[in-house]
């Protein structure tokens, strides 16, 4: 009940217009009811009927199931279809983001063409170093933490929010670890020992899913994001809460709780509405 009532009470764009899918395509699937899934159907009948993801051959949606890395990366590839960085220049694509091949997705993997058209090390929360080479972990369930790690908010470009206004925001978030110091920039990245945690560390595998504390340092009124972990999660975070594509639930982000279709979608179509609210959607999707 608790994650019905989060996406539930959510922000409201109040300028941005119904889709054009049919209100009722969501209603054919046996499992998607108004009644428990409400605050998904629009987005399931947008999402069903631009062909972004189809429900199964059984007449179900499964909005239930968690979803996997693979998965969302499809659902991304599919939605947003004019972004295709490695395929073709777009983005901050370049010979030193590219990954000619992950270690974990062979040429025969079932999303093998939409992993290697989108992922690079601009992704890099979602993509792990090690000595056999980049992973991805395409078939590892997502959180939301891992969620916020695989979306593409590089699009959402003419949102700048301010390290006080970051702070403000995810300082609210009870279950976001947070350490605030008076260390200066300098000494607090090169000496803390929260640097020691695994955040940069190969050997601690797939970290899609980890949220590590978020450190912010003070400097007499001046306050700084002293590492880059910290400042793009941060910053993700407090941007998906103020634009409302995801948000906390009584205080709580919940970055732990596991993705559920029915979410995904719910969460993807947010964002596609966002660029449309802002007139940066025609750069990434003809959808």
């Amino acid at each position: 009940m608790r994650r019905k009532l989060w996406l539930f009470f959510v922000f409201i764009f109040g300028t941005v217009l119904a889709t054009s899918a049919p209100a009722q395509a969501a209603t054919r699937f046996s499992d998607v009811n108004s009644a428990e899934y409400g605050w998904a159907e629009d987005a399931i009948s947008f999402m069903v009927g631009k062909g972004v993801i189809s429900g199964y051959p059984d007449g179900t949606f499964q909005p239930g199931r968690f979803v996997d890395k693979a998965e969302m990366t499809v659902m991304i590839y599919r939605l947003f279809d004019r972004y295709r960085p490695n395929s073709s220049g777009q983005g901050s694509n370049d010979n030193s983001y590219s990954i000619k091949q992950f270690a974990d997705v062979p040429s025969n993997h079932w999303a093998y063409k939409e992993i290697s058209s989108l992922i690079n090390i601009s992704w890099w929360n979602a993509v792990q170093s090690s000595p056999k080479g980049y992973l991805f972990y395409p078939d590892a369930k997502l959180n939301r933490i891992g969620a916020v790690n695989l979306l593409p908010l590089f699009m959402l470009a003419e949102e700048d929010l301010s390290n006080e206004e970051v702070y403000q925001i995810v300082s609210a978030m009870r279950d976001v670890p947070i350490v605030v110091s008076s260390y200066s920039d300098d000494e607090l990245f090169m000496g803390h020992p929260l640097q020691e945690d695994g955040r940069y560390d190969e050997n601690v595998g797939n970290k899609t899913n980890l949220l590590f504390p978020l450190l912010f340092a003070k400097d007499g009124n001046e306050l700084h994001i002293p590492d880059d972990y910290s400042g793009i999660v941060a910053s993700d975070l407090a941007l998906l809460q103020k634009t409302g594509i995801m948000t906390a639930y009584n205080g709580e982000f919940e970055a732990q709780d596991m993705l559920t279709r029915a979410e995904a979608v719910t969460i993807l179509h947010r964002l596609y509405l966002r660029l449309k609210q802002t007139g940066a959607l025609a750069e990434y999707s003809s959808k």
